[in-house]
């Protein structure tokens, strides 16, 4: 510990500009992302009815466990539609807050940047998607 602190205050430039950094790519990430929720966060919105739950996996990952009352639609089949400017599984939600959820955090990511300007009531993401609802000891359901 005592070495740990020496580094510190002989290095604290560096160990600024690492801390800033962080922050910055957190900051870009979260910017990028639009809205993200924590699991318990999900929880609270859905146990209100006030969201629905979009599983943007492929059919067999959400078949082998997805969050309670979730909808499977694969970011597969949306990617297109939305690339051509098509109408989507989604438009039928517009007036619900929809939470997207994948794998990591990375599809739903990119699918809420893309939803963001449409007139959807809210567009959320499940940080970290469903690794971290399992990292948060949430119970998922099986087909």
């Amino acid at each position: 510990m005592e070495k740990i602190l020496l580094f510190a205050s002989e290095q604290w430039l560096l160990i600024t500009a690492l801390a800033a950094a962080v922050w910055g790519l957190a900051w870009v990430d979260n910017r990028r992302a639009g809205n993200s929720l924590t699991p318990h966060a999900l929880t609270t919105l859905v146990n209100g009815d006030e969201a629905t739950v979009i599983d943007l996996r492929d059919k067999a990952q959400f078949e082998s466990g997805h969050i309670v009352g979730s909808l499977n639609l694969p970011f597969a089949q949306l990617q297109p539609q939305l690339a051509a400017g098509a109408a989507t599984e989604l438009d039928k939600y517009q007036q619900q807050n929809l939470v997207l959820v994948c794998q990591m955090g990375q599809q739903s990511s990119h699918l809420a940047k893309k939803l963001k300007p449409d007139n959807f009531k809210g567009v959320y993401r499940l940080a970290g998607g469903i690794g971290e609802w399992q990292n948060a000891q949430m119970p998922l359901v099986k087909e």
